[in-house]
């Protein structure tokens, strides 16, 4: 008897090392794929070294044409209609377009003031350089000195690494000012009294991300929840922001997260464009923000009066990907509000000419606007039901500037897809 008892509490033994074995292997396999997904975010933002070589970053000479206003963000996405809520249109005259390319990679830009820290860097699988932020502080562009009119436009690219803190947020503001100090002190405040809208992300908070958005007017607000932003389920987003006198509407990605109708007074000045960082490495995990491909752009778009009344109406907000003729689908915004005059004047015919910087070969950038214009009319017709019969196409590639080329925003200005009236 004693001998089966034996028996018995060897298998029973021998059956519980067996299960914890089993579970011992599971969590260890568990692990591994849980380190190589964190490996494979990370690798997207990690900074490339100093002088290493990045082979996402396009040739010199190609950058503008090959992008007229956003790098690459992520996985290409060729449904126009993915964006089908998103009405954003970008203002008609490009005022800033900030892309760090003058800068040396590992240094602060040149044009920028800051009391803290931050460098010029690359990322894989990214396109261009970025401002990496790492330590609290306020960042913001010296050469915008002018008061911004009631209508202009911002976006932004925004991203953030997995070891960003939990508390790590960082605050995009247009405000008044009347100097350095103030650029400092109230930049760097999540709410103010005086004329001024912010945007803050949270990508980290509570492990499900948040956004505030405050203005003089308005008060501060939260929104919990930011799928659009969420680190590490999603790293990246593109801020765009739109004021129109008192209304003020934002945009991450396509979705539109507020549209306020009286966030700020009637004749608001604004003058100041800052950025601030909070607590990004405070878990000291290398936390970083990353913002980079800055357009502000400036002018109430109005495509009726331009096409019909004018002959001609200029868009900046049909984008492409990179050396193509792929409409990106942010673009849909803009397409949306040339097809709306183009449905509302059933008998007016147009040319769409496209058009590029003087970077770049001249013989295929004159060929990549042709193809330009042709991927519009094409999109038009798909898209949006328009006759393509009521559509030419041309492009003209380098030869007819509407800006100087020596500049980043003469550059950008030059970039760009017009509308005229036959």
């Amino acid at each position: 008897m004693k001998k089966v008892f034996l028996l018995l509490g060897i298998c029973t033994v021998a059956s519980t090392t067996q299960a914890q074995l089993f579970d011992r292997i599971k969590n260890k396999v568990q692990q591994k794929v849980n380190e190589k997904i964190d490996k494979t975010i990370d690798d997207a933002t990690a900074p490339k070294k100093k002088g290493g070589q990045d082979n996402t970053t396009p040739a010199p000479g190609e950058t503008g044409n090959n992008a007229p206003a956003a790098a690459n963000s992520g996985p290409a996405n060729t449904d126009i209609k993915s964006y089908s809520r998103f009405d954003f249109v970008p203002g008609e005259k490009i005022i800033m377009h900030e892309n760090f390319t003058q800068d040396p990679v590992g240094e602060f830009p040149g044009q920028w003031n800051t009391r803290s820290g931050a460098e010029v860097v690359t990322v894989s699988n990214r396109t261009g350089k970025w401002l990496a932020i790492k330590q609290d502080g306020v960042f913001y562009p010296e050469y915008l000195t002018s008061n911004l009119p009631d209508n202009f436009t911002l976006q932004v690219d925004i991203m953030a690494n997995n070891g960003i803190s939990n508390i790590g947020m960082l605050t995009v503001s247009v405000l008044k000012t009347a100097g350095t100090e103030e650029k400092f002190e109230l930049g760097g405040k999540e709410h103010i009294t005086t004329p001024s809208f912010k945007v803050s992300l949270a990508p980290k908070s509570s492990g499900e991300g948040y956004l505030s958005y405050s203005s003089n007017v308005i008060g501060n607000n939260n929104i919990n929840g930011l799928p659009v932003f969420n680190v590490p389920k999603k790293n990246y987003v593109r801020l765009s922001l739109w004021r129109q006198k008192q209304r003020v509407r934002v945009y991450l990605d396509s979705t539109k997260i507020v549209d306020l109708p009286r966030a700020l007074d009637a004749g608001a000045v604004l003058n100041t464009l800052a950025f601030a960082a909070y607590a990004p490495d405070y878990d000291k995990q290398d936390g970083t923000f990353y913002i980079g491909n800055i357009t502000l752009a400036v002018g109430a778009p109005d495509t009726r009066n331009k096409l019909i009344t004018e002959g001609k109406f200029i868009s900046h907000g049909i984008l492409f990907d990179s050396n193509s003729d792929q409409i990106k689908p942010e673009s849909y915004g803009a397409l949306k509000d040339i097809a709306n005059v183009l449905t509302e004047n059933a008998a007016v015919r147009v040319k769409i000419v496209g058009h590029t910087d003087a970077d770049g070969n001249e013989k295929l950038n004159l060929d990549l606007s042709k193809r330009r214009a042709d991927a519009v009319k094409a999109a038009l017709g798909k898209d949006f039901g328009i006759d393509v019969a009521r559509l030419e196409t041309d492009g003209k590639g380098k030869t007819q500037p509407i800006d100087n080329n020596n500049t980043e925003v003469g550059k950008a200005n030059n970039r760009r897809v017009e509308f005229i009236k036959l």
